[in-house]
C-alpha cells in the first residue's frame, strides 16, 4: 500500500496510459530500462545517506528519469522505506545528477545529528509544497542572513505558492499589457522535436512570441534549443527551426531573431540565452514558453539574473511572461517544481561552487 500511495502522490498519473502529459511520459511498464539503470548507476555515488535499490521506473522526460527506490538508512535498526529518485542530465557539465524526495524517511529511533541547513535543503523543502512548510520556516530562520536564500525563498513564494501569480496567455491577454521597458528581448524556449521536426506545441510558442513581438517592434527575439528527439539524423535544432518558423510563417524580420542551438535543458536555456542578452545590451526580457513550463523558467531566470547582478554587476531583469496555453495537472506541476529545485541547485554549483 505504501508503494501505491507514493506512486499516486509523486508522479504525473494519466487516467489513460495513451494520454500525453506535456514534458513527461508515464512508462507503460514499471521495468527499469537499460538507459535509466545506466543513468542511476552513473550518479548513485552521490547517495551517501542510505542504500538505494531501484524498484520501478515511473516516468521519464528528456534526460530525466523518475525512479521508485527502496532505501535503508545507514544506522543500526533502520527500517527500509520507499522514496523517489530523479536522475537528470547536467547538460552544462555532461554528467548525471540526482534529486531525491527525502520526506518519506521514517523517524529514526537513535539520536540524530542536527540537520544541516543550506540552500540545497531549502530547495528540497520548497519543492514539496505544503508538506514541508514547517521545514521551510526552520530553513529560513537558519538562512536569514543569506541574501540569495532569502531571494530564492521570496521568488518561490511569488511564483509557486501565490495562487494569484499572473500568467499572460496568448489569445486571452493583450500583449500591450506586458510590463516592458528599456531595450527588450522575448526569450522563446524550445520543445523536443519529433522526427527532426517541430511539434504543434513548439509552433504555438513561436506564434505567441510573434504576437508579442509585433506589439513591440523594437524588441529582439532569442530562441533557445538544441538538436533533440529521436530519429533526427540531420541534427535539426529547436532554435534553428524556430527561427525559420518565425521568419517564414510569422513574418518576423530575420535580423531580429538570435538563436542558441546548444541548450538541452531549461537550465541550459537560461545560461546560454543570458550570454546573448548580455552581448546585445538587453535591459529586460519576457520569457515565452508553454503555460505549465512558465513557473520553472521564471524562477531559473530570476535567480540567475540575481546571481549575475551580484557577481558581475549585470543588470538584466525579467519583466514578465507570455505563454501559449497547454494542458497541465497538479501532478505535472509537482513534477515541474521538483525539477525546478534540482536545476536551481545545479545552477548554484556552477555559478557559486564555493557555497
Amino acid at each position: 500500500m505504501s508503494i501505491l500511495l507514493l506512486c499516486l502522490f509523486g508522479t504525473a498519473v494519466a487516467e489513460n496510459k495513451n494520454e500525453e502529459i506535456p514534458g513527461w511520459r508515464i512508462t507503460d511498464s514499471s521495468e527499469i530500462t537499460e538507459d535509466a539503470r545506466a543513468a542511476f548507476d552513473s550518479a548513485k555515488a552521490e547517495l551517501t545517506d542510505a542504500v538505494y535499490e531501484p524498484v520501478a521506473l515511473l516516468g521519464e522526460q528528456q534526460d530525466v528519469y523518475c525512479i521508485l527506490c527502496r532505501a535503508t538508512s545507514d544506522y543500526e535498526g533502520a527500517e527500509p522505506y520507499y522514496t523517489l529518485v530523479y536522475v537528470g542530465k547536467n547538460g552544462v557539465q555532461n554528467i548525471w545528477d540526482l534529486w531525491v524526495e527525502t520526506h518519506s524517511v521514517p523517524e529514526q529511533k537513535s539520536e540524530e545529528e542536527e540537520r544541516m541547513v543550506d540552500i540545497t535543503a531549502l530547495l528540497t523543502d520548497l519543492a514539496t509544497e505544503q508538506e514541508a512548510r514547517d521545514l521551510v520556516t526552520a530553513d529560513m530562520k537558519a538562512l536569514e542572513d543569506n541574501e540569495l536564500a532569502v531571494f530564492i525563498f521570496e521568488k518561490w513564494n511569488e511564483i509557486y505558492f501565490n495562487p494569484d501569480y499572473r500568467l499572460y496567455i496568448d489569445g486571452k491577454d493583450d500583449p500591450q499589457a506586458l510590463p516592458i521597458s528599456g531595450k527588450h528581448a522575448f526569450v522563446v524556449l524550445g520543445f523536443e522535436l519529433e522526427n527532426g521536426e517541430m511539434r504543434d506545441e513548439l509552433k504555438a510558442r513561436c506564434e505567441a512570441a510573434a504576437t508579442a513581438a509585433e506589439t513591440f517592434p523594437s524588441s529582439i527575439l532569442v530562441c533557445s534549443g538544441g538538436a533533440t528527439g529521436e530519429n533526427n539524423p540531420e541534427g535539426h535544432t529547436e532554435a534553428g527551426l524556430m527561427k525559420e518558423y518565425l521568419v517564414h510563417n510569422c513574418g518576423i524580420a530575420p535580423e531580429r531573431v538570435y538563436i542558441d542551438e546548444s541548450a538541452m535543458t531549461t537550465l541550459d536555456n537560461t545560461v546560454n540565452t543570458f550570454m546573448i542578452l548580455r552581448d546585445q545590451g538587453i535591459d529586460t526580457m519576457t520569457i515565452v514558453t508553454s503555460s505549465y513550463h512558465q513557473r520553472r523558467a521564471n524562477i531559473l531566470y530570476e535567480t540567475l539574473a540575481e546571481i549575475l547582478r551580484k557577481r558581475e554587476g549585470l543588470s538584466i531583469s525579467v519583466a514578465g511572461n507570455y505563454s501559449c496555453e497547454a494542458q497541465t495537472s497538479k501532478e505535472l506541476e509537482r513534477f515541474d517544481a521538483r525539477i525546478a529545485a534540482m536545476q536551481l541547485n545545479e545552477m548554484l554549483t556552477i555559478f557559486l561552487p564555493e557555497e
